[in-house]
């Protein structure tokens, strides 16, 4: 195939034809790159024969039609996949049914009278155990129903619990605005200052109108008899010079009075704040210790056993925490040494072996089981989260059989402490492998250490100190596969075991897990100071065996220190009357330097206006008119003023009597906003609290769905087990008395199976077929798609570039029309962005180029003139020389033709 290289681009006739018939044919055409070059100013992507055959430009019809057959296609396959799975499933059932017919045929002719008891004594079992799991969902149904209700109950509550606080936020607001209205009315206060003002200023105003007159009164005398108020006014001036300088220094006292109160103020300040710091003392709060007493209320909590320990693992135990003895000796005497008990006579192979037994015996006969004293038939429904109380009787039921232990070995005694509960509820959390005690999934924590879950334990609680924690897994089930824990004496039970199994060396620990480092740690001979302990259960095992694990932590009790200050009331009443009495004192000397000031400013001006009033009159400037004129300006200011002071006055006074009516108001506002603060928070704290109920019933009910979840889960076992067994014993009691009659069917249904399976195979072939078929017509589908919609994209983009070339090849017209000289802006790219008037220098144009609604194109940057040139000519643009692409345009065109070639012949022929 072969493209001319000039500008028409035409392909060979012969081209033409062998591309369409290939494309017909369903071959993938590939060009290179370099052989296809679109013409950046041809309105599509052209292949020209010599009858110039012009393919159409996709519209977005053609696009939008290409994605809906893409889409149909896709979907026929996913059908096509759900009868691929439907058939390979129906397989599976066919192979399954073949097996197990295959299994009854053989056992079918080995059958016997034992074998047809046992058949039948299995299917009684497994039915029973079908019966046993039938209830179990039963039960758990009614507890996923009981705990919906409640939920929905509650739900009902916190919703009433929601509007009654809203009601009340409501309430709030609206008393508040009603305060608010009745305090921003007009503050009386304001109108009492206006009025005040004007009082001075009226009393300013009279003696503004007395000094008038008396200038008058002078003037008029100068001009009557000028020898004699020369006289006057000189004497006037000596006693105003004698009265200057006497509050010149009336003033200087004043101030340096008034330095020396500032400085007291200062120091009275300083010593009261002092006072006010007072004497810090700290105070260290021990940790938060529980202490368990019996019934009569005085003697303290002890079990009254503990586990055995021979004084041969005694010594080899101390003498490896020493440093001294060996792991085997302490192994010899817990795993392999003969004990006996010297009061019973009971004995063991092991000392291991002697505390296991999940009970003990004080005649030698009778076995009581361990926590069995305890009498609580408290029903606990999930043994992993136990209340706050009776984690506290657990831990102290641990602490009692362990301190008697260390009262053999002589080491410090274990106390239950707040602290050491909530570290051992969080790591007993983290460290078990179900959510609940009903089992479920396992915990996302499940595969970490044990000293990891620790440290997230001690980080969740806070708890700080040093610490460790025991891991005992594998705890036997003392109370068989059908019955569960469901009292305390059952949990403890299981917490004495954990205790052996810390003891005799089969745990996990937070500290190494070196063997018999759990033992140690127990007994107080390593990790001392570790003396507080919080324990807890949790469980293990699977569908068909039972087991518990146990949660040890010991800690150092934490201690909580506190600061507190203590201020010597009487020393801060002491400083507090001096300061205040400093502060009056340097209000008294400041309004003597005021006073001081003023008189020393009245002084000044007498002195001043006593010589102007000389010097006018040696010099004739006596104005009696002006003065008459100042005289009258006074009086007229004075009457306003006066008018003024008395609407004032009156405003003052309304005001009062409508302020009181007002401030009656404003105390019942005032009280009705504090009652409707009071019954807000008392909401807030119901909705708070209902919330909180609901969370605890959410939990509870999602606890029972996960319970009735797996109930059914292990429902549906035992139901297929009882079939099968059911099925089973059926077949061989047939088959004892009418053996033939069995096999023969158990052939014919082995026989029909198999052809099934066979047919059902064909099937299977025939639909992966089908399905490679479609899968294939969905390719196509999606790269035709993707070609029309690339080609539309670039057609889009190829008019948006020749409609911004015609705009900016306007401009420069209309710049040249202008007798302006065009000026190309390129971007960073070199590409031609905007055209501007060279001679227009002082003008800062903005171009936007483009159409109205595309106001992508706008002008940043300069350019250089050759970027512009370089920009302005657009040469033709071509596919990258990167290897080869598939014709997309080509195979398509070539398909349509072909296939309409082949639509004619079919026809033709019929």
């Amino acid at each position: 195939m072969e493209l001319q290289k000039d500008y028409g681009k035409k392909l060979r006739t012969g081209a033409v034809i062998s591309t369409l018939a290939i494309s017909a044919l369903g071959v993938s055409t590939t060009v290179s790159a370099s052989e296809t070059e679109v013409a950046v100013n041809e309105p599509a992507t052209r292949v020209v024969a010599q009858d110039e055959v012009k393919p159409k430009v996709p519209s977005q019809a053609d696009v939008d039609k290409a994605k809906a057959e893409l889409d149909k296609a896709n979907q026929d396959v996913a059908k096509q996949k759900e009868v691929v799975a439907s058939t390979e499933a129906n397989i599976a059932d066919a192979e399954k049914t073949i097996a197990d017919t295959t299994k009854k045929v053989e056992e079918a002719k080995t059958v016997t009278p034992e074998k047809v008891a046992e058949a039948k004594a299995d299917a009684d079992k497994k039915a029973s155990e079908l019966a046993t799991a039938e209830k179990a969902v039963a039960d758990a149904d009614k507890s996923v129903s009981a705990t919906a209700e409640k939920v929905e109950d509650q739900t009902k509550v916190v919703s009433n619990a929601e509007k009654t606080a809203t009601d009340a936020s409501n309430k709030v607001a609206e008393a508040q605005n009603k305060v608010d209205s009745l305090s921003s009315t007009t503050d009386i206060r304001t109108l009492d200052r206006e009025a005040y003002g004007l009082t001075v200023k009226v009393r300013v105003d009279e003696r503004k109108v007395d000094e008038a007159q008396k200038k008058l009164d002078e003037g008029k005398k100068a001009v009557a008899d000028k020898e004699q108020a020369i006289k006057d006014t000189q004497d006037k001036i000596s006693s105003a010079e004698k009265e200057f300088k006497q509050a010149t220094t009336n003033l200087n006292v004043a101030k340096a009075n008034q330095s020396q109160k500032e400085e007291a103020v200062k120091k009275a300040k300083a010593e009261l704040e002092v006072v006010k710091q007072g004497t810090t003392r700290t105070k260290t709060v021990s940790d938060e210790e529980y202490r368990l007493i019996q019934k009569d209320g005085v003697t303290p909590y002890k079990v009254g056993y503990a586990p055995a320990l021979s004084q041969d693992y005694i010594d080899a135990i101390k003498a490896l925490a020493n440093g001294t003895g060996t792991v085997d000796a302490v192994r010899k005497a817990a795993l392999k040494t003969p004990y006996s008990d010297e009061e019973t006579g009971l004995g063991a192979s092991s000392l291991r072996d002697f505390n296991s037994t999940g009970s003990y015996s004080t005649d030698g006969i009778n076995q009581i089981p361990y926590g069995s004293e305890d009498k609580d038939a408290t029903e606990i429904v999930d043994y992993q989260h136990l209340t706050n109380e009776q984690r506290i009787q657990l831990a102290y039921y641990a602490a009692s059989i362990i301190n008697d232990l260390r009262a053999k070995v002589g080491t410090e005694p274990l106390k239950v402490t707040e602290s050491a509960l909530k570290l051992a509820e969080s790591f007993n959390n983290y460290a078990n492998a179900f959510p609940t005690s009903k089992g479920g999934a396992f915990t996302e924590h499940n595969t970490k250490s044990v000293a990891e879950k620790l440290e997230l334990a001690k980080k969740e609680t806070e708890v700080g100190t040093p610490s460790l924690a025991i891991r005992s897994t594998m705890v036997p089930d003392f109370l068989g596969l059908g019955k569960d824990i469901t009292t305390m004496a059952h949990i403890k039970q299981v917490m004495y075991q954990g205790i052996v199994d810390a003891l005799m060396g089969t745990t996990e620990n937070s500290i190494g897990n070196s063997r018999y480092s759990s033992a140690m740690a127990l007994l107080g001979l390593t990790n001392a100071g570790k003396t507080a302990i919080g324990v807890g259960i949790g469980r293990t095992g699977s569908y068909t065996t039972k087991g518990y694990e146990t949660s040890i932590t010991l800690s150092v009790p934490q201690e909580t220190t506190s600061t507190t200050t203590k201020v010597d009331e009487k020393a801060l009443e002491k400083a507090q009357k001096a300061y205040v009495n400093a502060y009056a004192e340097l209000k008294d000397a400041e309004n003597g330097v005021y006073l001081a000031k003023t008189r020393y400013g009245k002084a000044d001006d007498e002195l001043y206006f006593a010589r102007k009033h000389l010097s006018d009159i040696q010099l004739n400037k006596i104005d009696v008119p002006a003065l008459e004129k100042a005289l009258e300006d006074a009086k007229t200011q004075l009457a306003e003023d006066k008018k003024a002071l008395k609407t004032a006055e009156e405003v003052l006074e309304l005001a009062k009597t409508n302020a009181i009516d007002k401030a009656k108001s404003l105390a019942e506002a005032k009280k009705a906003l504090a009652t409707a603060k009071a019954e807000k928070a008392s909401a807030d704290k119901a909705l708070e609290t209902a919330k909180g109920e609901l969370e605890v019933l959410t939990k509870a009910h999602d606890v029972a769905v996960l319970a009735r979840k797996s109930a059914g889960e292990d429902l549906a076992r035992k139901r297929e087990a009882s079939k099968e067994a059911t099925d089973t014993y059926t077949v061989l009691e047939l088959a004892l008395t009418k053996r033939d009659e069995v096999l023969k069917a158990l052939d014919k249904e082995l026989t029909d199976t198999k052809s099934k399976l066979g047919v059902l195979r064909a099937e299977l072939k025939t639909a992966k077929e089908e399905l490679a078929r479609l899968e294939g017509i969905a390719e196509v589908k999606a790269r035709g798609y993707e070609n029309f919609k690339q080609l539309k994209a670039e057609h889009d983009a190829y008019l948006a570039e020749q409609q911004r070339l015609q705009a900016l090849k306007d401009k420069e017209d209309a710049i040249r029309k202008a007798g302006g000289q065009p000026k190309e802006v390129t971007d960073a790219t070199g590409k031609v962005v905007d055209v501007v008037d060279a001679k227009a220098k002082d003008k800062a144009v903005v171009a936007t180029v483009g159409t109205k609604d595309d106001k992508t194109y706008q002008a940043p940057a300069q350019a250089t003139n050759a970027q512009a040139t370089n920009a302005k000519a657009e040469p033709k643009k071509q596919l990258p020389n990167t290897g080869t692409k598939d014709s997309g345009l080509l195979a398509l065109l070539g398909a349509s033709v072909g296939l309409l070639a082949l639509a004619g012949k079919r026809k033709y022929n019929r």
